[in-house]
């Protein structure tokens, strides 16, 4: 699904009005019955008690528009006025029309008496409609608007938002003050991109899209640059496979990974590309770590590099990698490798030489961290995947910058460099040369364990060597590793389950793809 800005999102609504021959209130009303519609099929809204708060302008609007089909619905129905009456006219005409269907209306801000009944609706009320900003709200809510905002995160009923929950910066997913904490949150055309980012995606609660009678054609026509991977692209990304193959036919993928202590790293790399489709998988790991990676994991072809003073593949070992690397079809190189000199000589090595794609994990980013020049004399597609901890050492900003800014950050990055970005974390961030972003919907915390990434780094590899585009292999292998994490926390609890469970999650969905 694609995602819509602010500016976005106004536009399309005035190509609606200009083009399509809707009223700006028509879409107001038209939000407002699918809001209703999505809160009565949930929730079941006869005889129950609803406060619609409301904001001055058209998302105070979007709500009055609910309160009408709430009243027809038979609810019980008030409108409390966080800031006072609406000041655009669309949003005022509903609220005497509300009025005129004797709907009884609340304003915080003009007495003492009037606040003490807001308050005392709101706690009585079952269900609670957040309509005080929309998608245009920017920065921290106001002293006076914290206390109503407070007490709608205090009271026992469902709290239901209209577009974002109010305090969240739609086009950055920004939290900068006091924020409604949504169990649902309905939104119109798109989602946002303040509904995949955190730390707005913690507010929004469960977000569902709903029509407003603006035709599908323009909602795609529109200019976007983000949008969310889908279960169905990614099914259509892979061939089916033909019955008169060999191995051969579906790749050969080198990975250059481990060090002493690091074997693990290695063999969840190796595993995962074995169990992803390749036709071979060939493992170049240090002389010393071979028999714990081999008694572990046979599938694989085993070449075996010299190893370093420090345990790491050595750069005396170049001519026989590279030897290799040229019947590949792709490489995938930094999982458990270590740091030091040898290091930065091979992976700088592989990138300047390697005519096929080439997977960049790990300790491969630390080793170029510092001259990421390397990167332009690259013959090959790069695709790299930093957790946000490699990915600040990258850019040379804290954790915590990059996590306030995913998107620029990642999509930075790929056009300045000409490569394809996994940011991992939480809703992993696909980010390509072109300024075009995917975001992933798939996974769960149980995921933030050792090996998870290795995992992803064999994944990725393995659909790189079968053939693959880079932005279609980027975006499969996030969405399919997210969706074993979900399988293997169903399995064994986001407590239990270990990178190994994610890798055995892999044959139920490969099986699904394979469906006609």
């Amino acid at each position: 699904m694609l995602i819509l800005n602010n500016a976005q999102t106004k536009k399309l609504e005035d190509i609606a009005v200009s083009e399509g021959g809707i009223e700006h209130i028509k879409l107001m009303e038209n939000a407002g019955t699918a809001a209703f519609r999505f809160i009565n099929e949930r929730l079941s809204v006869n005889n129950k008690s609803v406060a619609i708060v409301c904001g001055r302008g058209n998302n105070g609007g979007d709500g009055l528009a609910v309160a009408k089909r709430m009243l027809d619905g038979g609810a019980k129905v008030r409108v409390l006025l966080a800031l006072g009456r609406p000041t655009t006219e669309d949003a005022y005409r509903l609220l005497e029309e509300s009025e005129n269907a004797g709907i009884k209306t609340l304003s915080y801000v003009e007495d003492d008496g009037q606040r003490q009944d807001f308050a005392k609706t709101l706690e009585a009320a079952d269900i609670i409609v957040d309509a005080i900003f929309g998608v245009g709200f920017h920065g921290a809510v106001s002293d006076s608007l914290k206390t109503v905002i407070d007490m709608i995160n205090s009271v026992r009923g469902t709290v239901v938002s209209i577009d974002v929950p109010s305090g969240v910066d739609s086009d950055s997913g920004e939290v900068a003050g006091p924020c409604v904490r949504a169990d649902y949150t309905v939104t119109f055309s798109t989602m946002k991109p303040g509904h995949v980012i955190y730390p707005a995606v913690d507010y929004c609660g469960h977000v569902h899209v709903a029509g407003i009678g603006i035709d599908d054609r323009m909602i795609h026509e529109q200019e976007h640059h983000i949008a969310t991977i889908d279960y169905q692209a990614v099914r259509n990304s892979f061939p089916l496979r033909g019955r008169n193959t060999h191995k051969g036919t579906f790749g050969k993928l080198l990975c250059i990974c481990g060090s002493i202590g690091m074997a693990g790293s290695a063999t969840f790399a190796g595993k995962a590309a074995v169990m992803s489709g390749v036709g071979m998988v060939e493992m170049a790991v240090p002389r010393d770590i071979y028999p714990i990676v081999a008694a572990n994991l046979v599938d694989p072809v085993y070449i075996l590099p010299e190893s370093s003073p420090t345990g790491t593949v050595s750069a005396k070992s170049l001519p026989l990698i590279l030897e290799k690397m040229r019947s590949a079809t792709a490489v995938m190189i930094g999982c458990g490798m270590g740091k030091g000199e040898d290091v930065q000589a091979v992976v700088e090595a592989v990138i300047r030489q390697s005519e096929v794609p080439i997977i960049i994990d790990a300790d491969g980013l630390n080793a170029i961290k510092d001259d990421l020049g390397v990167l332009g004399e690259a013959k090959a597609p790069i695709v790299m995947t930093p957790h946000p901890g490699e990915m600040a050492r990258l850019v040379g900003k804290t954790n915590d910058e990059v996590q306030s800014q995913r998107l620029e950050v990642a999509s930075s990055f790929a056009m300045t460099y000409g490569v394809y970005m996994v940011l991992k974390g939480a809703n992993t961030v696909c980010a390509f040369p072109d300024g075009r972003i995917l975001i992933n919907l798939t996974g769960n915390p149980g995921m933030s364990k050792s090996g998870s990434g290795d995992v992803l780094a064999g994944l990725l590899g393995s659909l790189l060597a079968q053939g693959m585009n880079p932005e279609a292999a980027a975006a499969a292998a996030v969405h399919i590793h997210g969706m074993a994490g979900d399988k293997a926390a169903e399995s064994f609890s986001q407590h239990s389950m270990t990178a190994n469970d994610i890798i055995m999650e892999f044959s139920d969905i490969f099986a699904d793809i394979e469906k006609i």
